[in-house]
Parts: C-alpha cells; structure tokens; sequence
C-alpha cells in the first residue's frame, strides 16, 4: 500500500515547508520506503551553499526520520496520535555525496529493534538510507524516543529509568 503527500500528512504532524516525504511507497513489518522530490525553488537552496546549491545533511536526515516515524506510527503504536515521537540519539550519518536542486531521494528505512519501556515510553532503533539514482547518498542510525503525551513534562523527563 502506498501513501501520497496528503494521506502523509493526516499521519505526520508536519506541514510544508517542513515535509520532507512525498509518497510512502512501501510499508512491512520493518521496513519501509519512499521518497522526496527536490525542486529549484525549495526555501534551504537559496542560501545553503550560495555558490554550491546543495540539500542541507540535517535535513536529510530529518526526511529518513518523517519516514521512519512514519512505520512506527503505522505498524508499532497504537493510538499514536497520543504519543510525541522525538529524535533521542543519533548514532552516527555518513553523507558520502551532495544531493542538488532536482534530484528525486529514494528514503529507506530499517527498524532494528523496539523497546517498550513501559506503557507510556518506548525507543525505536533506526538505520536508514537516502538514495539519488540508486547511489548511497546518506545512511544515519538514530534511536526515537516515543512518549505519552500525558506523560510529557519538558525538563521532567527521560528515556531512562
């Protein structure tokens, strides 16, 4: 089953210009992909670099995260309208290339493990990969930190017991 921008968006929590993910393209029990269409005119070209016009890494990174959230709201947590999905660690991103105006990111997304802590916190672990062209353009491993919205005070809380 595939999803379109908008059938994304009655999922994610995220509008333009912060939606990295045009279509979900395939979705399994853990796995997923999908991708990202640049254009000229996307905000972050005009000044990331100004004479070397190139896709800023983080947000490169975020776009494998909308992904990523993507499956587990789908697959992993039910009632996730409830929860906050949160970045938690960034293990290590290698970006082996440049990704230009234009180019069409094929995002790939492996959910290595799911730890419920408890009923109302769980971390997902994360490996994921952006393509151009089928040419590695990134992979990044990093942890979401997944908490009740009830249970969520800023500064009073942790991953950890």
């Amino acid at each position: 089953m595939s999803y379109k921008r908008e059938e994304i968006k009655k999922v994610l929590p995220y509008k333009e210009p912060f939606l990295f993910l045009d279509e979900v393209t395939e979705i399994g029990d853990d796995e997923i992909s999908g991708y990202y269409q640049t254009s000229e005119k996307d905000y972050y070209f005009e000044g990331h670099f100004v004479d070397f016009k190139i896709m800023p890494g983080v947000l490169i990174v975020e776009a494998l995260a909308q992904l990523s959230t993507f499956h587990l709201r789908q697959k992993r947590v039910k009632n996730h309208q409830d929860y906050h999905f949160l970045a938690y660690k960034v293990r290590g991103v290698e970006f082996l290339e440049p990704i230009f105006p234009g180019d069409k990111i094929e995002l790939w997304a492996k959910i290595l493990n799911f730890i419920e802590i408890d009923e109302n916190r769980k971390i997902a672990n994360i490996l994921a990969k952006a393509f151009v062209e089928k040419r590695l353009k990134c992979e990044a491993r990093f942890s979401v930190f997944i908490i009740k919205k009830s249970e969520f005070f800023p500064k009073k809380w942790s991953a950890k017991k």
